[in-house]
Order: C-alpha cells, then structure tokens, then sequence
C-alpha cells in the first residue's frame, strides 16, 4: 500500500506539471521566489548627500532602489546590484534639507519584489560646496537641459568636486582639505582630479585622484610617493589604455648671461607626464627640449612661468595637443616619440583667416566630429568666443567651422574651457564673471548658472543618472 501511494504522488506530480524536467523547474521557482526580509538605511557622517541602503533578502537576487524627491514627478534609480542574498546599494543623487521616499527592487528569473516605501531626509551640505544659482532657461530649451548633470569642482581651500544638475542644484559632492585644481568625468562614470594647496601656483597640484561615485578611492598617486616625483597641473585624463596622462611643471638650466642673466640660469615650463594602471611613470616630455629661451625677449620676466600650457588632449591617433596661452598656440606632439609635428596660432605652421587667430586659448581638445576645439578666451581682443577648425596638414591651412562669441561681459581673461553640448550647443565655464552657460550656435544663452567659489570649467556628467533597470516586459516599478 505504502509503494501504491509512493508511485501514484509520482504520476500525478508528472501529470500536473507536464514533465519531469518542468516540474523541477516549478519546485526550483516556487522555493526561488524573492522576498526582501530586511532594509536598512544608513546615513554616512562625511557626506551628507550620500546614503546606503542595506537589503537582505531570502535567496540571491539582483536589487536596486526607485526613489524620488516628495512633490517630484521625477523617479530615479540607483545602480542594480548582486545577485546577492544581502547587498548595500548606494543613494548618490540627491539635493540637500529635501524629504525623500525610496522603495527597494529585487529580481531574479522566477519572480521580484518592491518593498513598502520608506522615507529620508537631506541635510544641510557643507560650506566647501558654494551655492550656485540658476538665472535663467529658455523656456524652449528647457526640456532639453532637464536630467542633464554638470560636473564642476572648488579650487580655493577647502576645496571640493560638485555635481549640479540643471536647475543649478547640487546632487553630489566629495569635500577636500585641499583645492581641487581640474576634474575631469571619464567614460567610465568615476571623476579624475588634480588636488593641490593653494599656494601650489598655476593650478597645479600634488596629488591626483580617481574616484567613484560612492566617494572610493580607485586610483591616487601623490608627489614623493612611487613614481610621481613631479607636481602636476591643469589637465589630467584616461587613454585608451587606461594610462593617465596630466600636464607636468619641468625646469632646466640655460645660459642667459647675453640677455643680463645667469650663467646657469633656471627657466621653468611645462611638459607631459603618463602613468601606466601601476601608477609608474612610462614616458614624460619637456618643451624646454624643443624651446629656445633665448628667442623670448621678456624671458628674465618669464623665466619662472615660460609660455604657461593650460590643456592636454590625446588625439585618437595617439598623439598629444597640447595648449600654451602665453604663445597663443596649439603643439601637436608625437607620442612616443616626443617630435613636435606642427603649431597651430600666432607663428604657427598654418594659415588661418586673421578673424579667427585666437590668443590666450584653453581646454583644447578634438570633438565627437574629428574637430579641434577651444576656447579662445581672446586676451587681445578682450573678447571670448568658442572656436573649431580643421586642419590640412598638405596645405598648411587652418579652416573655421564654428565661431560662437559670447557679449564681452562674459570675457575670462584667464581660466575656462568650452565643450559641444547636445543638438549643437555650446557650454561654457567663464571665470571672470563667475558664470555657466549654454549658447546656441550664434552664442545666444539658453542657460545661465552664477556661483561663487572659484571653478576651472564644467564638463557634463553623462551617465549620472541611471536608468530604470529592465527586469522583465510585464514587470511594472
């Protein structure tokens, strides 16, 4: 009787589930079935823009949060995380002294859960992050800029890294002791930059960092530590290799006794430095080899600061461009092997239409388009302007393909970049008058941001919003 009951309970489980194998699956999903048993939320003492929500669940699973600001039509999510039976999901978007509510995901391909909501509170950030104040938005703009995010940082002490999103609100911050002399958002979504004192001159700095959104640490070099023996400034950026490359203070002993010098006198420029993934130093560069002091009358005056590089960009084809604001020229320079193949500007090696000569250019670098970019923040003509041009290294031409000049109240003297901004737009980072900006093409402003503090430039933060995860077609969060 007992083996009858046995061998039924087999036959009619192979009946109602159409098969062994789809019966084991069934089994397998009803014991796989999610269920989140525990969140916790806890609040991070250095940052106060920054969470972490601990959830647990039955079995492994992927889990994120959907989270929104109360009074806020606007839903965000968090990266998704696991699969894991507990995971800690990190908070990094949001703005400060706002009431939030949060609601935690988890999946696997049996079933998902989304929990009850449960609610948090910002406060007050910190007096490193300066306020920023939106002006003004085209109101025929405004759904184009709407979830775009700015990338910004501090470089007076304390400094700081500063994330605003369109409405000139900060939603992201990481503090330092230090200025934050240059910030760079690389493709992989974590933030490069330089750190410095600032008595350190010419935005330079003596450490470099990369970090992610979660405030980790994932790469830091730092002056009389391994390989770095230099000081760095203005620029420091990821190749392809994931080598990161800076500008780098060099200096070199010359003889300037003919010009009322010394015998051997110290003159001190710029150059280019590369660390590989293990933080050594695998090539640097000097333009005092490729640079005769001598040619420059001033260069008792100079001489402690000469011909003052302010951006480096490595061209898809490997090679640098690099940006020297006293010549008011554009170096291309072969990597490795150190040879300059052409100047670009004022006695450069190409012809270029007298109205669009630049001077006192920074933040040159090639666009999504092949085209070289810059801002021209036009010493001489007291004048500042977005510039791009072609080159035809056979003819020896420069050709203009965009000019976008901006009022003279916006001239920047010094500092600033410009970057291609979506649907042929241009953003600015103008230092002088302390201003964001996005223009059209004719250089009408569409957004304008004021701040204090002191900033370098602004670069969008693509990819700082994240988007909802897809779990399955009938799934609705």
């Amino acid at each position: 009787m007992k083996k009858y009951r046995s061998g039924l309970t087999i036959i009619l489980l192979i009946i109602l589930t159409g098969g062994v194998t789809s019966g084991c699956d069934t089994i397998t999903g009803y014991f796989s079935q999610v269920r989140i048993k525990n969140i916790q939320l806890m609040n991070l003492p250095g940052n106060r823009l920054r969470f972490q929500v601990v959830v647990t669940c039955n079995v492994d699973a992927k889990t994120c949060l959907k989270y929104w600001k109360l009074g806020s039509t606007d839903t965000l999510y968090t990266n998704v995380s696991g699969p894991n039976s507990v995971d800690t999901i990190s908070i990094t978007n949001t703005e400060a002294e706002s009431n939030y509510r949060f609601q935690a995901i988890a999946y696997n391909k049996y079933s998902n859960y989304l929990s009850k909501p449960h609610d948090f509170q910002t406060q007050l950030i910190y007096h490193a992050t300066p306020y920023f104040d939106l002006e003004s938005v085209d109101a025929k703009f405004e759904s184009e800029v709407h979830n775009k995010y700015f990338l910004s940082q501090i470089l007076t002490e304390p400094g700081s890294l500063v994330i605003i999103n369109s409405k000139g609100n900060i939603v992201w911050y990481q503090p330092f002791k230090k200025g934050v002399k240059v910030s760079h958002w690389t493709e992989k979504g974590t933030i490069l930059c330089i750190v410095g004192s600032e008595k350190i001159p010419s935005s330079g700095g003596d450490e470099i960092y990369e970090m992610d959104l979660n405030g980790k640490v994932l790469r830091h070099l730092k002056v009389g530590q391994g390989d770095m023996d230099k000081m760095v400034h203005h620029e420091v950026r990821f190749d392809k290799e994931d080598d990161i490359y800076a500008l780098t203070f060099t200096a070199k002993l010359f003889d300037l006794s003919t010009v009322g010098g010394a015998k051997k006198d110290t003159v001190h420029g710029d150059g280019i430095v590369v660390f590989n993934k293990a933080n050594k130093k695998i090539w640097e560069w000097s333009i005092l080899d490729h640079l005769n002091p001598l040619t420059d009358p001033k260069i008792l005056k100079s001489k402690k600061d000469w011909v003052h590089s302010n951006s480096l960009f490595k061209d898809k084809d490997g090679n640098f461009l690099i940006s020297f604001r006293d010549l008011s020229q554009v170096w291309k320079v072969e990597y490795p092997s150190g040879r300059v193949l052409w100047k670009l500007g004022e006695k450069g090696d190409f012809k270029i239409d007298t109205a669009y000569m630049f001077s006192g250019q920074h933040s040159v670098q090639i666009d999504g388009q092949g085209l070289i970019t810059m801002l021209d923040n036009g010493s001489k003509r007291k004048q500042s302007r977005a510039l791009s041009f072609t080159i035809d290294t056979a003819k020896k031409k420069a050709t203009e393909k965009f000019s976008v000049p901006l009022a003279k109240e916006y001239f920047s003297s010094t500092k600033g970049n410009e970057t291609t901004f979506y649907h042929n737009k241009i953003l600015f980072c103008m230092t002088d008058p302390k201003v964001f900006l996005i223009t059209d093409m004719r250089g009408k402003i569409l957004w304008k941001v004021n701040l204090a503090g002191d900033p370098y430039r602004i670069e969008e933060a693509k990819g700082f919003l994240k988007n909802k995860p897809f779990i399955n077609a009938n799934t609705k969060f």
